[in-house]
């Protein structure tokens, strides 16, 4: 993997979205770890461990897969781009401009291939561009889309896991506390109620409220963008069915040769089977296999 010249976020919108995540992350462990599973089975319990374990592991997956998504280069100079021959039709769309085109970026002053686009945040063109993520302040493309679905994947198995127990806790553990009128308008409005109560319960319902937003937020972004991966599509072409080449092999284009194992770690070596520029010759497999 090759490492992006510039990993920190270039725009503030881009800083504070990641910085969130960078806090909420191991306040969340901390929280389900040292309060809510003792809470739940006593401090001297050994299920504390039987937690700690996928606690760990979610947490590992999940910062590791973020970090390797912001850390991969994901631009077209990752590459060696051969400029096609003149006059000659790429990805089906001839010679004008456009998402399935060879088109000149003018402000890289380069010509970009087919479905690369130039990102005004990265400042940079990139390759197979799926969109920008202000949650890890970079773009999401080519080089670097394993990462961010499986980031995607495993925070929504740590949100889950962590609604259920933190539900669990408040309403039934320590219902007397919690399960009141006060609570519902805390849980509302949690960031106003913080400049008012500054108690550990509202800290815990601010957590509680984090983390159940986070289940619905990852669990409709795991549908949309699994939805587009196994049509091989991105974010901008919605559908692109010269593109498409099966389920399965448009897995392995987001997960590389071993997708069965890639989602162990994102140190588990699986090369991409297409190198993101050439996608006249995709299309021309395609139109053959049909």
């Amino acid at each position: 993997m090759r490492i992006r010249k510039h990993v920190l976020p270039r725009t503030l919108q881009d800083a504070v979205a990641t910085a969130f995540m960078a806090g909420i992350i191991p306040i969340t462990f901390w929280f389900e770890v040292y309060v809510v599973i003792p809470g739940i089975h006593g401090p001297d319990s050994v299920y504390n461990w039987v937690h700690f374990v996928p606690a760990v592991l979610l947490l590992f997956n999940v910062t590791a897969h973020m970090l390797a998504t912001m850390l991969c280069d994901t631009s077209c100079s990752t590459e060696l781009i051969q400029l096609p021959a003149a006059g000659v039709s790429t990805a089906g769309a001839g010679t004008g401009l456009g998402s399935k085109s060879w088109h000149l970026c003018a402000t890289c002053e380069f010509i970009a291939p087919p479905r690369s686009w130039h990102c005004a945040s990265c400042r940079t063109c990139i390759l197979k561009r799926d969109h920008h993520c202000v949650f890890t302040g970079c773009c999401i493309g080519h080089k670097n889309h394993r990462y961010f679905v499986l980031f995607v994947v495993y925070l929504f198995i740590s949100t889950l896991y962590a609604s259920v127990l933190n539900n669990y806790f408040l309403w039934f553990v320590r219902g007397e506390e919690f399960r009141n009128w006060t609570s519902l308008v805390k849980i509302v409005f949690p960031l106003a109620m913080l400049l008012i109560d500054t108690s550990t319960k509202q800290y815990y319902l601010v957590i509680y409220l984090i983390n159940m937003v986070g289940v619905m937020f990852t669990g409709v972004l795991l549908i949309y963008h699994g939805r587009l991966i196994l049509s091989g599509a991105v974010v901008h072409e919605r559908k692109a069915p010269e593109y498409d080449m099966g389920r399965m092999e448009n897995l392995r284009m987001v997960l590389g040769s071993r997708w069965y194992i890639a989602w162990l770690s994102p140190f588990v070596v699986s090369e991409l089977p297409h190198n993101g520029v050439n996608w006249e010759t995709l299309q021309k497999q395609t139109l053959k296999s049909k």
